[in-house]
């Protein structure tokens, strides 16, 4: 049987699974079925967002406020968490959905993994039930984009484990640049008929990186796995995300904003090294 999606077929032609049947009275209907159901769940998407950012908005000021500090590592004071939109580019915005996905309250849950724990108490409609699950796991990370397709996404590269995602944003090629890096939370939402693989979308705003970011952003990571392999030898890149995502908030804040400075960046991954390995700072440390 062919492949959906391998050629157009009129509604009236043979259907390609070979049974003889129009395609109209075959395979065309379960189609349709089909993306109007991946459509609902990108509609439902925006309001299971939504639904998140409120929880963040509402949640424990002492919660709130540990976590700004963190997220922050002390460059600003939670009263200016109003100006951080102009200031560090959508920064409340990354800041409340890093909040809501990342940050580990005293009961061990996130924002998202605590609503997900108590589904069966909420009133989410049934497919916001369907995605909740998979995104206890989403937290902040680092991606390259790899691909643009005109009005059709991209394809993006994880930094850290070169695993390749399918971003569905049908403006990303006008908004994104080949090579850039995003720093950010990306949700599996619709998986598109013949494809096993889903879509993936932008929890909330990501932070834009020129290209020249990737290998030092990446040497900036491994330096911390290493540090958390002295604590846990077993530890992998999942741990490092789910325990201290926030590092790479703290690479963003380093950056230049008026024009690139390597040298700042290499001074700023060498004091990472030095401070988190010490003695070890000259060795390699790339993941084996």
């Amino acid at each position: 049987m062919a492949r959906p999606g391998a050629g157009k077929l009129g509604r009236n032609d043979p259907c390609y699974c070979g049974s003889g049947r129009k395609y109209k009275d075959c395979h065309l209907r379960q189609e349709e079925e089909w993306r109007s159901q991946q459509l609902r769940l990108r509609n439902a998407q925006d309001d299971l967002i939504k639904r998140i950012m409120n929880l963040a908005i509402n949640a424990d000021a002492g919660d709130l406020q540990t976590a700004f500090d963190r997220y922050w590592n002390g460059r600003y004071r939670f009263e200016q968490l109003a100006e951080l939109n102009t200031w560090e580019g959508y920064g409340a915005d990354r800041f409340m959905t890093w909040f809501a996905f990342d940050y580990r309250q005293a009961d061990g849950h996130t924002l998202v993994s605590r609503l997900a724990a108590t589904m069966d108490e909420r009133d989410l409609t049934p497919l916001e039930r369907q995605l909740l699950p998979n995104w206890i796991d989403i937290r902040l990370k680092p991606y390259r984009v790899e691909r643009l397709h005109p009005n059709a996404g991209a394809d993006i590269r994880n930094l850290l484990t070169d695993e390749e995602l399918i971003l569905a944003d049908s403006h990303a090629s006008l908004r994104l640049e080949l090579g850039e890096v995003i720093v950010g939370h990306l949700v599996p939402v619709d998986t598109p008929l013949g494809r096993n693989t889903p879509n993936y979308y932008l929890a909330g705003p990501a932070a834009h990186l020129t290209p020249d970011t990737a290998e030092p952003l990446r040497t900036f990571a491994n330096i911390h796995l290493v540090a958390l392999r002295r604590e846990r030898p077993q530890a992998g890149w999942s741990d490092l995300v789910r325990e201290r995502s926030e590092i790479f908030n703290h690479f963003v804040l380093m950056l230049p904003t008026d024009k690139p400075d390597p040298e700042r960046i290499e001074r700023f991954v060498a004091e990472t090294r030095q401070r988190l390995l010490g003695e070890e700072a000259e060795q390699n440390v790339e993941e084996r």
